[in-house]
């Protein structure tokens, strides 16, 4: 029996309505923050070892993701200041690009 809703259709709108409610909801929770590794780590590296972080994340991508200028998430010194919502956006981006495999 044909249904009276075009699935295709409610599914498009249903996407498009949960990703704007999840950009605007990472837009609210996360803009104007700043993590520390451990925070980060935890948020976006599946908890993983910090010394690990450190050596496949933010050593290899460090012209990228450094802060200066206005551009970049991680302001390197004594520790990583991280800015968690340009993060966020960054590792879901690059994701496939980093090596979750590699072992320290």
């Amino acid at each position: 029996m044909p249904t009276l809703i075009n699935e295709t259709v409610l599914r498009d709108v249903l996407d498009e309505q949960v990703s704007k409610l999840a950009d605007e909801m990472l837009n609210e929770n996360l803009s104007g923050r700043t993590w520390s590794i451990i925070e980060f780590k935890k948020a976006c590296c599946f908890n993983r070892d910090r010394r690990w972080v450190v050596k496949y994340i933010l050593d290899p991508f460090r012209d990228e993701i450094e802060y200066h200028n206005g551009h970049g998430w991680c302001i390197y010194g004594k520790s990583y200041q991280i800015r968690a919502r340009k993060a966020c956006e960054w590792m879901e981006e690059n994701f496939e690009m980093i090596d979750w495999k590699a072992k320290l």
